[in-house]
Formats: C-alpha cells, sequence, structure tokens
C-alpha cells in the first residue's frame, strides 16, 4: 500500500475513535501544536481525577448506620477486608488526603485488594452522628480498616487526623497480601 494511501487510512480511522494526529509530513513527527494539546488534555484529566477521586477508586458512600452496612454487605461479596475513610466536605485535611494521597499509584494499587469505603459526614445530621458513634469515631479525617463481612476494626489500623501516603501503605499492605 503506498504511503499516501496509508496514511489517509490511519488519519480516517483515528478521527473515527476521535484521535486526530497532526504529523510533520517531512519527518512524520508530531507537530509541536499537537504535543502540547495532548499535554493539555492528559493535564485536565489528571486534574479532574484529582478532584474527583470517589470515581477514581470507585469509592461507596455511606451517610448512616443502615447504608454504612449496607455497603459493607456490598464489599464482603468480594472482599475480605475494607478501608474505612470516615470524610466532610468541609474538612480541610480531607480534601488533601483524596487529592495528595488516595489517587497516589502506589495506594490505589492497594485499594484494588482493600476497597475503600467512604463515609460522609458533611450534614452532621442524626444520622451522621448516630454513624459516628457506632464507629467509635469524633469525626473526619478518620482512617481504618475492618472485616468486611463482620465490621469489626483491625487493631492498630487507626488514623485520626493527617497522615502521609507511606503510612497508609504500610498499614495497607498486610491486608492487601492477604487476599
Amino acid at each position: 500500500m503506498p504511503a499516501s494511501t496509508r496514511n489517509a487510512a490511519t488519519s480516517r480511522a483515528s478521527t473515527q475513535i476521535g484521535l486526530v494526529e497532526n504529523r510533520d509530513s517531512k519527518n512524520n513527527r508530531l507537530s509541536r501544536r499537537t504535543l502540547l494539546l495532548g499535554g493539555l488534555v492528559v493535564s485536565a484529566a489528571f486534574l479532574a481525577a484529582s478532584v474527583c477521586p470517589a470515581s477514581a477508586s470507585s469509592a461507596a458512600m455511606a451517610t448512616d448506620v443502615v447504608t454504612f452496612r449496607q455497603k459493607l454487605d456490598e464489599v464482603a461479596r468480594s472482599r475480605r477486608f475494607a478501608l474505612i475513610d470516615i470524610r466532610a466536605d468541609w474538612c480541610t485535611v480531607c480534601h488533601r488526603i483524596e487529592r495528595e494521597i488516595l489517587t497516589h499509584p502506589s495506594v490505589l494499587q492497594h485499594l484494588q485488594a482493600v476497597p475503600l469505603v467512604k463515609v460522609d459526614v458533611t450534614a452532621m445530621d442524626e444520622g451522621n452522628r448516630e454513624l459516628l458513634a457506632h464507629l467509635r469515631a469524633s469525626g473526619p479525617p478518620t482512617f481504618f480498616i475492618v472485616d468486611a463481612a463482620t465490621g469489626q476494626e483491625y487493631d492498630r489500623t487507626r488514623s485520626v487526623g493527617s497522615f502521609s501516603r507511606r503510612d497508609l501503605v504500610r498499614r495497607l499492605r498486610p491486608f492487601a497480601q492477604a487476599v
């Protein structure tokens, strides 16, 4: 197949799947414009994932004891352990944890084995207060690992307040390896 026909076919196929490549015809290299635009698209996708880490980690949300137990039951069907994340929209440390720690590749790798169950106490209504009492937590941010079937918390896995990525990975590692 001649090069011009092959390039036209490739261009049509790329356009059909939403990819358009600008190539320098002399050197068959991507143009600076395409590279810059590609970089912007990748940056925008990264920012979107950082702003909305719940979708990135496909986390379950609970706001009261009933929904918490339902979410834990869902996790227990396929996993042995769950990482509980007590958070609130008004909690600035929670936002930092979501943006900088929960989206890190090493943490995401462990969260495949130990799914995240998010407890949202933004409203601080009666259901939120009952759930916090049930989980023996004073408020966000609080993280700990539980047996997904029973909801029983494992010793020395609780973290209240800020923590490092390394600390979270260190706490998740034995549970991720036990799967």
